[in-house]
Parts: structure tokens; C-alpha cells; sequence
């Protein structure tokens, strides 16, 4: 019987939304005089106008000076009563001002997506963004139960905007999408409303002022934040091109509340995504982001570019097209370059590309290459890591989007990317082969392959060998890396950080070679990795709690590691079977895992595991096997009994303790040894 593909990846869930982008004006300007004197402007042009402002015409056709409209947007000001993200009315007159609702800050659950696929024990990938995005695809297990191992096979995921890629993970969260800063709804009630129609708002797009493309834009803006109907009424009256074409425009104002505008709209619409693509809206908004020089600009470009990446069909543009200048304009300059303590606006447009990379670096080997081998990225999402957890702020939420890719950059890293482990490779050869005449010398060294049998092989220490000043993908491998991870599951209390970290190691610990033994070795001998894991096993939180089972599954692959695990990790699984289903743990996966991992550390350590046994323990596993709905579990439990009572110096313990062969075998335990 084969185990679910373990869902590794991680999911962003209570993501502020910071939704509507407002227009930022000139330094030295508060939004109130930017108001004013926009309302200035528009009475000087009116008054120019030798009919009435009332008679609107019903064919729309307006002076260049004059837009038919009473209502204009504006930042709110800041002050202890004004939130930042605010938004403000003014309605015919600037002294309505006091009249005006400001906006408040919306939350919305945003997922992540790995893309999908299957890892060893522990494979995973995973992204995340504020953007409608996906991370990358999720590692599963399929592991079978009488081989006292899971094996995961591992998937990226890339944020998504609520979706899970074709090949993701069976459960996993959709990534959320970017937010953007934005407007409360309810402006009726202090007769703010804007006296336009979206209609109007459109074709103010095509306008030669710029007063009228503002006002267009900022009425897109903010009706996109609001109500989702008006997404679906600017894709029916075409505005998304016009929007796309003043991304070029001369007014950097204009440029930047069309690029809000377009996030807005983007902002979980597929259909809104990929008109923006087809309207050329990659290659402008990564040209405008290559020279702009506006933090508030970038923010905008940066949360459209990341809600733009939890669609598959536009990630070969994106890479082609956005990458180059998210590394050069973003991820390079936070994290290399002198200024690596950003401002607050820094840290959102970083926390944004980040976003973006977690959702392209799911789903598809190409994109996880084009990522591995995209200069400067993984070392940069590295330093960032370990920067925040020296800083002691593992909980950045940078930090998880960077996980999460690094997540999804592991993923059948050893299949995709055979180059890195090229030295352990070799070795591995040289040892296994031998002198001449020493072909049944012992093993040396601390691991081997688990093709031949103990005792035939000759084993190297990979310490020896590993880079000193890794870079690229080597990161990805390294010793430095995974102690990062152990430090954020140490740190974290985000629990999607803390399961994207471990993803990670269960990616470099999946499969049954040379290479995850290494990676096994280094976790559990060289960075004692085992203090961190093993509580985790007793974790309230379910997926956490899965996913380090999961990667214990993993490490006991390597018989050389088995007595260390036994020692440290034995007692907290059997904890979990002992309490059983009693404290509401139902996931079938977890305690599937959990029996399937106790039942290769008793075979292997059978002395260590008597003294743990107890009739608490047996009636849990006699109970768990009976249960329909959890399938795996009372399979996984019935073969743990009967393996339990064939050993011959843990059938003794059990028989001292007053226990009795029928509760080990009979015909619940036989069905479970047939195949299925």
C-alpha cells in the first residue's frame, strides 16, 4: 500500500491585503494639497466652458480640460486617527473633507501553490506571494508500508492566486495574490461617491490630459478593490489595454495609478490576467520597473508582476521578460547592495518580487532550471534567510516567500540537476570500488549507498568534500542552507516558514542514493539536526507535525543514522500512536508515517525499543487498525503489530508485560500483509 503524496508545500493563509494602490504625488506634497489643487484645475477648466457643467452630454464628448466629474481620490492624511493605507473622497468641495471615509486595511486569505509532483520522503517546493500567486509544487510520499520506510516524491508549488497548478499536491493551498493599498467601501454615506460610470472611467483612459487618465485610473483603482463586478466590467468594456498603454506614458503619476490599477484588476481574475499578458503588459510593466525610480512605482509593478505569475501560460514571459529585472532592480540591490536595510517601501517591493519568484519557481522543471541557474538568486534568497535569522526575525514575511522557493528549487533537485552532486558522485565510486583485494574490506567513512548489502561497501565523509564558498545552486546543498532551515524551525512561528523549511530537507533527504544519505548524514551528524526535528513530531500544528514525521521517514533510510534516531525520535512517535486519535489527530498521512517509521526503528533497534513498549501503546495500535476511515493508518498499525510480535526480543518484552499473541496476530494483522 502506498502512502499519499506528502504535501510539503506551504500555503500563506491571513496575508494583509494591502490592496489598493493609491497614487503617490510629487515629494513634499501631502495628499490633501495634491487634492486641491487637482480640484483647482478642474474648476479653472470648467469655468472656461460656456455651458453649463451640469448639461453632461450623452455622446461623452468632453473639453480636454474639463473631466465631467465631482469627486477625485486622494491619499488619506496620515495622522493617529488616519490609517496609511486610507483613502479619501473629496466630493465637490475640499471642505468636505471632514465628511470623507478614510479606508481601512482588508485581510485576505491568500494560499501558496507548490507545483505539483511527488518526492521522496520530504520533497517538496513552495512559494508564496501577496499577489495572486502559487508557490512551488508540493513533495509527496508514497511510501510503502511493509518496507518500514515512506519515500516522498517531492512537487514544487508556486503561489497561486487560490489555484493548484495540473501537477500539484493533493491539498494544497492556492498562493495568494499581491495587495494592493485600498479604499474603504463605504464613500455613500458621506455623498463622496464619484459622479462617473465605469464606462465613463474607460474611455477617460484614451483621453489626451492627463487630469482625465488620473481620474480614470484612480476610479478603476478603487471600484477594483471594492466590488469583484467591477474586475469583470473593465475586462467587458476592453479598459485593460488602454490601462496597459499609459504604463508607458509620460506622467509618472499616470504610470503609477494605471500600474495599481491593472494589480487591482488582476488581483484573482484569471481572464484579467492574461488580457493584461496579451495586451503586452509583461514587457511594459518590466520596463517601467527598469526605470523607475518611485518606491511607491515599484510596489505597484511588483505586486502586479506577482499576482501575473500564478498563471502558468504567462511564466515563460515572466522569466524571459521580468526576472532579468527583478533580479536587477530588486533582489540583487536588497540584499547585496549597500543600502540591505530598506525602508518600509523597500521591504514591501522585495516582499513582492519575492512573491513572484515563489510562483515561478513551481510547476515546471524549465522554470525551476531557468530560477537555479538565474545569476545571483539563490545565493541572494539564502543570504536573506540567514540575514533575518542572525537579526533574530525569522518571521519576516520575506523570509517564508524565500523559503518557499528554495522550497521549490530543491525539488528533485538530484534528477534535474545532476551537476551539483557530481563530487559525491565520484567519490562515492572511488570508495565503493576499493583497493584491490579489500572488496570485503568493512565499511568506512559514515554512509554508503543502499544498493549492496552492509559490510560490501566503502563509504567517504562528505564534509570533506563540500564547498567552502558555494554558489548558484551549490547553496542549495550545502551544510550553511540546511542550517538555516533548522534555525527557522527552531525560531519561526510561522507555520507555513516552518513547513516550507521543512520541505526543504525532506527534498534533499527523498531518495534512496548516495546523495540523500548524504544530505541525511549532514542533518543528523554534523548539524544535530535531531533536536530540532523531534519535536516537531509532537506538534499541535497538523501539517508541521506531518511533515516532520515525514522527514524522519526520510533520515531512517540511512541504517547508519538508525540508532541516532531511535534514541531521539523513537519516544516522541510512539507518543503520537499511544495518544492515537484520542486528541482529535486524524490526518490518515501522519499516523500512517508515524507507524511506518516506528516499525523500521524497532526492527533495527529492537533493544532500544522495549523499554517504550506499553499496553497503552498496543490497545491504541489495536484500536487504529480498526478503523475504516483511515485506511493507511490501520493498515500501517496492523503491520506494526505483527511485525512487533515477529521479532523475537521485543515478542518477549510484550509477553512479560501480561500481552498475548492474539493481539498481534490474527485476521486483522494477515489482511493487512496481503498485497493490495
Amino acid at each position: 500500500m502506498s502512502v499519499e503524496p506528502l504535501k510539503s508545500a506551504l500555503s500563506i493563509g491571513n496575508v494583509d491585503d494591502t490592496s489598493l494602490a493609491l497614487p503617490s504625488g510629487p515629494h513634499g506634497r501631502s495628499g490633501q494639497q495634491r487634492v486641491l489643487e487637482q480640484v483647482q484645475t478642474i474648476r479653472r477648466s470648467r469655468s472656461k466652458k460656456s455651458s453649463s457643467s451640469s448639461s453632461r452630454s450623452a455622446s461623452m464628448s468632453l473639453s480636454p480640460t474639463s473631466p465631467p466629474y465631482d469627486s477625485i481620490f486622494s491619499e488619506a492624511l496620515k495622522s493617529p486617527t488616519s490609517p496609511t493605507n486610507g483613502f479619501l473622497f473629496f466630493s465637490k468641495s475640499i471642505t468636505q473633507e471632514k465628511n470623507a471615509v478614510v479606508g481601512s486595511k482588508k485581510t485576505a486569505s491568500s494560499t501558496h501553490l507548490y507545483s505539483s509532483g511527488h518526492a521522496a520522503l520530504g520533497q517538496t517546493l513552495n512559494g508564496r506571494g501577496v499577489s495572486d500567486q502559487r508557490s512551488a509544487p508540493p513533495q509527496r510520499l508514497p511510501s510503502n508500508l511493509s518496507a518500514h520506510r515512506a519515500s516522498v516524491n517531492g512537487t514544487g508549488r508556486s503561489h497561486a492566486d487560490g489555484r493548484v497548478p495540473a501537477d500539484q499536491v493533493d491539498g494544497a493551498k492556492a498562493p495568494p495574490e499581491s495587495p494592493v493599498n485600498g479604499a474603504p467601501k463605504t464613500q455613500a454615506a458621506s455623498g463622496g461617491a464619484a459622479d462617473i460610470t465605469m464606462k465613463e472611467a474607460v474611455e477617460y483612459l484614451s483621453h489626451q490630459d492627463e487630469t482625465y487618465q488620473h481620474c480614470g485610473a484612480s476610479y478603476i483603482q478603487h471600484n477594483a478593490f471594492i466590488d469583484d463586478k467591477a474586475k469583470e466590467e473593465v475586462l467587458r468594456l476592453n479598459g485593460i489595454h488602454p490601462l496597459v498603454a499609459l504604463l508607458r506614458g509620460s506622467s509618472p503619476r499616470v504610470s503609477q495609478t494605471a500600474s495599481a490599477a491593472l494589480r487591482n484588476l488582476s488581483f484573482r481574475s484569471d481572464g484579467n490576467k492574461e488580457r493584461v499578458h496579451r495586451s503586452g503588459g509583461v514587457t511594459e510593466a518590466a520596463a517601467l520597473l527598469r526605470d523607475a525610480d518611485s518606491a511607491e512605482t515599484q510596489k505597484q509593478l511588483t505586486g502586479l508582476l506577482w499576482n501575473l505569475s500564478s498563471v502558468d501560460s504567462l511564466k515563460p514571459d515572466l522569466l524571459k521578460s521580468a526576472l532579468p529585472v527583478l533580479m536587477e532592480r530588486v533582489i540583487l540591490p536588497y540584499t547585496t547592495g549597500p543600502d540591505r536595510t530598506g525602508s518600509q517601501d523597500q521591504d514591501e517591493v522585495f516582499f513582492n518580487a519575492t512573491g513572484c519568484l515563489r510562483n515561478l519557481s513551481s510547476t515546471k522543471q524549465s522554470n525551476r532550471q531557468a530560477l537555479r541557474k538565474c545569476p545571483g538568486l539563490v545565493d541572494s534568497l539564502v543570504a536573506h534567510v540567514r540575514e533575518r535569522v542572525d537579526a533574530g526575525t525569522p518571521d519576516d514575511k520575506s523570509v517564508e516567500n524565500c523559503v518557499c522557493t528554495l522550497h521549490n528549487l530543491t525539488f528533485q533537485l538530484e534528477a534535474e540537476a545532476p551537476a551539483l552532486f557530481s563530487r559525491i558522485a565520484a567519490l562515492a565510486q572511488d570508495a565503493n570500488r576499493g583497493p584491490p583485494g579489500k572488496a570485503d574490506a568493512g565499511p568506512i567513512g559514515c554512509f554508503g549507498p543502499q544498493s549492496k548489502p552492509p559490510g560490501h561497501e566503502r563509504r567517504f565523509d562528505f564534509p570533506v568534500v563540500e564547498d567552502p564558498q558555494p554558489s548558484g545552486a551549490g547553496w542549495l546543498i550545502h551544510s550553511k542552507t540546511m542550517q538555516s532551515y533548522l534555525s527557522v524551525l527552531e525560531t519561526s512561528q510561522r507555520e507555513e516558514t516552518q513547513e516550507a523549511c521543512c520541505g526543504a530537507l525532506q527534498n534533499l533527504t527523498a531518495q534512496d542514493s548516495t546523495v540523500s544519505s548524504v544530505m541525511s548524514h549532514t542533518i543528523v551528524q554534523k548539524l544535530n539536526g535531531l533536536r530540532v526535528i523531534c519535536p516537531l513530531v509532537k506538534s499541535e500544528k497538523v501539517n508541521i507535525q506531518k511533515s516532520a514525521v515525514a522527514l524522519l521517514g526520510n533520515l531512517t533510510k540511512n541504517p547508519n543514522l538508525t540508532n541516532a534516531i531511535a534514541r531521539k525520535a523513537l519516544p516522541n512517535l510512539l507518543d503520537v500512536l499511544s495518544a492515537g486519535t484520542e486528541k482529535g489527530n486524524e490526518s490518515d498521512d501522519t499516523l500512517a508515517m508515524a507507524c511506518q517509521t516506528s516499525n523500521g526503528l524497532l526492527m533495527n533497534q529492537p533493544e532500544m525499543g522495549k523499554r517504550l513498549l506499553n499496553n497503552k501503546l498496543i490497545d491504541s495500535l489495536k484500536d487504529l487498525s480498526q478503523i475504516g476511515y483511515l485506511p493507511k493508518s490501520s493498515k500501517a498499525a496492523a503491520l506494526l503489530l505483527r511485525n512487533m510480535w515477529s521479532e523475537k526480543d521485543l515478542q518477549s518484552a510484550l509477553k512479560k508485560q501480561g500481552m498475548s499473541k492474539a493481539s498481534f496476530v490474527n485476521d486483522i494483522t494477515a489482511a493487512a500483509l496481503k498485497p493490495t
